[in-house]
């Protein structure tokens, strides 16, 4: 038997051993008790045959005192003996209770002697698994020392793939840097080769003007009527042009009265359009179709087309001169060139979708971007490789924007209804207007004749002039009965000289109020379908100045 049955048959026999001599008592007594009832018995029988003696005595002559002293003591003598006879019954009865006691004790100790023969078995077993489990611990123990060996040739391993890692690292950055250089020579060899094709293509038209004047020259000696001939095609131009109404403004600014060209532009709703700042005779519009298209001022027709990757919506738009950039819901913001029709940039740093874009005025070689990141970013494109140069951030979702025509300051409309402005060197705040609306902001616009004044238009139908001298102090507010917005892209716009503001409305019409009194100056009708935005500017060489986008995809331009 082992250690642990020894301690559990000890314990059993320490138990037994308390059980027992708590009745040592009770059987001391009991022994005492029959000696006791032993010597009163015979006590008593030696009594009753004084007794028979005495009565035999008594019955031969009368009783005597002594007899009856004796009589008296015989009678106290027999309550005694029945006193000691219940006492004797009483103690039997607790004598056989005792027994019962012993009995049972001893069916749980036998009970416990089966359990202890249990638990030897189980301790048995659980040695047999003792066994095996040290068996098992060695055996991963020799394991446990094979995979550390194992490990340690594994990082030897590792540590000589992470040297030729690096040194291939290093390899691949000399290799990348020297493509790039290798690109940025052959991208310069492009351009001389474009300046020089532009060039040349600019020499070929000289030539043929010259050839061609050179033709009229001899045309008009060979003829010298063409005086009347050109008399003739002066009064049919004029005659053209009566019968064809106003023309688009050449000089200044013009009012829009008339729609000049209506074109489909997108299957589906158009989001921005923007004028090339530069002055060139191009528009470009952006729509949830994932393209950006460029079109002709003067024709109305199409001429470039890009567009993203998948399905993403493009949200905002803007040109100037060989540029043009598109943002969407695929977090990017990617520039084109317009000359060759390649995307030159994609520019990627925002964690969610791009909401509007604005190239520098009067350069091209720095993008502003703002994001439901609640960030604002400035991208430097003026090389092959571009990088973000400033962030600035606030905790309400930017989801418009403008800069200033110093290039210097931005100004952001917010989800929050307010607006703020931001000196775009150091990407600090300026200046900001809280709760300016009481609804999100869709539009922001800084007034070209004067930086200090700023519109913006939100989503409670009102556009407000702001004072940017007067920290965002509210001037007046622009408004009508019957203008109402229903886009969160939604577009207002100063005119080039800064005398009146536009905005188009849901129920198809375009609002125009004078800047000096708020007063609206006239009313446009043409679209069939709720306005999205309206783009107002100087011109190209046609003259063409304001166009309007609605919710069905269409592009008007006016005149």
């Amino acid at each position: 038997m082992d250690e642990s049955s020894n301690v559990i048959y000890q314990l059993i026999l320490e138990r037994n051993a308390l059980e027992t001599d708590s009745f040592v008592d009770v059987y001391d007594a009991l022994d005492e008790l029959r000696s006791k009832f032993n010597s009163l018995e015979s006590e008593c029988y030696h009594q009753q045959d004084d007794l028979a003696k005495l009565l035999n005595e008594v019955n031969e002559r009368g009783p005597t005192k002594t007899e009856v002293k004796l009589q008296e003591k015989l009678h106290s003598l027999e309550s005694k003996l029945q006193e000691k006879e219940r006492r004797e019954k009483e103690m039997k009865q607790h004598v056989i209770q005792v027994t019962e006691q012993l009995s049972q004790q001893s069916e749980e100790n036998q009970q416990l002697g089966k359990k202890i023969q249990c638990l030897e078995e189980e301790m048995a077993q659980k040695d047999l698994m003792i066994e095996k489990l040290n068996e098992e611990v060695h055996e991963t123990t020799n394991n446990l020392k094979l995979a550390e060996k194992q490990y340690d040739g594994l990082k030897d391993t590792i540590k000589r793939l992470q040297e030729e890692k690096e040194s291939l690292t290093k390899s691949n950055d000399e290799l990348v840097s020297r493509i790039v250089s290798e690109k940025e020579k052959y991208m310069e060899e492009m351009n001389e080769m474009t300046k020089m094709y532009e060039q040349a293509n600019q020499k070929i038209e000289m030539l043929n003007n010259l050839h061609e004047q050179e033709r009229k020259r001899f045309m008009w000696t060979s003829k010298p009527s063409t005086s009347s001939t050109t008399d003739n095609e002066s009064q049919d131009t004029s005659n053209y042009s009566a019968q064809n109404g106003r023309l688009f403004g050449g000089s200044g600014i013009v009012l829009p009265s008339e729609i000049k060209h209506k074109i489909a532009a997108h299957p589906c709703q158009v989001t921005c359009v923007r004028y090339d700042v530069s002055g060139g005779d191009a528009i470009a519009t952006a729509s949830e179709d994932s393209s950006v298209k460029l079109w002709n001022t003067g024709t109305g027709n199409l001429f470039k087309t890009f567009r993203s990757a998948g399905r993403q919506v493009m949200l905002g738009v803007d040109i100037s001169g060989d540029l043009v950039v598109g943002c969407g819901t695929d977090k990017m913001c990617r520039v084109w060139n317009t000359r060759t029709q390649r995307l030159v940039h994609q520019l990627v740093g925002h964690s969610q979708k791009v909401t509007s874009a604005r190239l520098f005025k009067g350069s091209t070689n720095a993008v502003l971007t703002a994001s439901s990141d609640r960030s604002m970013k400035v991208w430097d494109i003026s090389r092959h490789t571009y990088r973000q140069t400033v962030t600035m951030r606030h905790s309400s979702t930017p989801l418009c924007l403008d800069m200033s025509y110093d290039g210097i300051s931005a100004l952001s409309g917010h989800l929050d209804g307010g607006i703020r402005f931001w000196d775009i060197r150091s990407g600090e705040r300026t200046a900001e207007v809280s709760n300016l609306h009481s609804d999100i902001v869709t539009s922001v616009y800084f007034n070209p004749n004067n930086n200090v004044e700023v519109i913006s238009m939100g989503r409670d139908n009102c556009i407000k002039v702001v004072d940017v001298r007067k920290v965002g102090k509210e001037l007046y507010r622009l408004h009508h009965n019957g203008f109402h917005i229903d886009v969160n892209n939604a577009a207002s716009v100063i005119s080039p000289d800064g005398k009146y503001a536009a905005a188009g409305s849901s129920n198809g019409q375009i609002f125009i109020w004078k800047m000096i009194d708020g007063q609206v100056e006239k009313q446009l009708k043409g679209h069939n379908t709720s306005v999205v935005a309206v783009a107002w500017d100087r011109g190209g060489s046609n003259g063409q100045q304001f166009a309007s986008i609605d919710k069905a995809g269409n592009l008007f331009l006016w005149a």
